[in-house]
Order: C-alpha cells, then structure tokens, then sequence
C-alpha cells in the first residue's frame, strides 16, 4: 500500500471548516439581501405582468421565500382588515404541536390583529432586528400548513404519494424545516387553513410568459362588515416567490 499517496489525499481534502465556509461565502449575495425589499418596478420582467400590475416586492431567496413573502401580504392586508377573524390563531395542538412553542410563534401575527398595527411596524418586523420575528412567522405558518396537512391527510395524501410514503414523512421533511422550498401542496394548504385566496402569477425562466392561478380555500372567511376577500398576490418564477401588487 502506498501510504504516501494515501496521506498527501488525505492532506489535500477540505476540511469542515473549509467546506462550512465555501458555502457561506456561495449564500453570502443571498442572505445580505433585505428579507422582504421595497416595492420596485417590472425592469427585465415579462410585459404582460407590467400590465396587469402596479408593483412588485421583492423577498430574500433563502428557501423560505415563499411563507416570507405570504407573511409579509397577510401583515400587509391586515392594515385594512383590523379586528377581523382572518389570520385567527390556529389550533396546532389536536396536531401534537406544543403550545407553549407555537404560542411564542404567534406573537408578532397577534400584534398585527390590533388596532394600533401600522406600516412602520409591519416593516420593522422585517428589516433590521426584526428578522428574529419574521422567521417566527415563518415557523408559525410552517406549523400551520403541516397541522392543516395532518388534519385532512385524505385530502393530500395522494399528491406526494410517488416521492413520499406517508404524509408524515413528506411534513418532516418538506414542510416543518426551515430553508426547504415550497410547492403547490404548501399553498393549497395554507390558504385552506387560513381561509384566504392566495393569487400566484407564474413566469418562466425566459420571463416571457405569464399566466395567472387562483389558489382558492375551501372555506372562505366570512369577514364582518366586508365585501371583499383578502387576496395574497405572488410572482413566481423556478424556484422563488416575490410579492406583486396586481391592478
């Protein structure tokens, strides 16, 4: 056996520390991004969505872009919908959530419930020091989808069937960590458990073609002194989800 060979191999292998810091120097642009930015024009987007909406709102590619960007629009929608029953507390116990955890979660959503909430500190709840509060949200709303998928298992069960042999397997590992990106299951879930439309303009890699997907629960909230619905409106494109503003 040639030792020599065996430790100059040996020798020139990355160690941990060298691997965990390639790749915090390869999510580096990412993670220094605003985890939600401010509204911003459609430059090197598809025309179609120029004319369908006002602005968009981009949000940090971080994997949990999708429950950040979904969180953001329901604080947002909350200004004009104070004192209402939509984004209610979520019963995450009869799922086998503790509520001493889940409690902590809902705190910056319960916030938002009040009638003093305001823009200043929807932002604040992102930007600076808020990242703590917003990645709370983001459990709480991981907790929320993962109970909803529990609860009507029959109902999803047979879309991850193919890559999952249970939908137990699929929460573990799709839905309860943070960092894992969302499907079209994640959405249907979340917008049946918190009762609002959720409205995803699809554009592909060449940002030439758009078109339009209502994901509507299956209980609509009845909301009080209202004729309309809260929307949560969402671009997105291979892999990521920003917030559009649509006319």
């Amino acid at each position: 056996m040639d030792t020599t060979t065996t430790a100059t191999t040996a020798d020139t292998r990355p160690s941990d520390a060298d691997i965990l810091a390639h790749q915090k120097a390869v999510a580096a642009p990412f993670l220094s991004a605003p985890l939600v930015g401010s509204t911003g024009t459609f430059d090197g987007l598809a025309l179609q969505l120029k004319d369908k909406a006002v602005a968009l709102r981009h949000v940090r590619k971080d994997g949990n872009c999708f429950y950040r960007a979904f969180s953001f629009a329901l604080l947002e929608a909350l200004l004009n919908y104070a004192g209402s029953n939509w984004a209610k507390k979520s019963d995450l116990t009869n799922q086998g959530y503790d509520p001493i955890i889940t409690d902590d979660f809902y705190e910056p959503i319960e916030a938002a419930l009040k009638d003093d909430f305001t823009e200043d500190k929807l932002r604040g709840i992102f930007e600076g020091d808020g990242e703590y509060q917003s990645d709370t949200i983001v459990c709480y709303l991981r907790l929320v989808t993962a109970a909803e998928l529990k609860k009507n298992r029959d109902l999803y069960e047979a879309f991850i069937l193919d890559s999952y042999p249970t939908i137990d397997e699929f929460i573990a590992q799709q839905v309860e960590p943070m960092a894992i990106e969302s499907d079209q299951i994640h959405i249907v879930a979340i917008a049946n458990a918190i009762g609002v439309t959720v409205n995803v303009a699809n554009l592909d890699s060449s940002d030439s073609d758009l078109n339009f997907h209502d994901i509507t629960p299956m209980m609509p909230l009845d909301l009080e002194n209202s004729q309309h619905q809260p929307v949560v409106s969402l671009l997105y494109r291979p892999g990521h989800y920003d917030i559009v503003y649509l006319k």
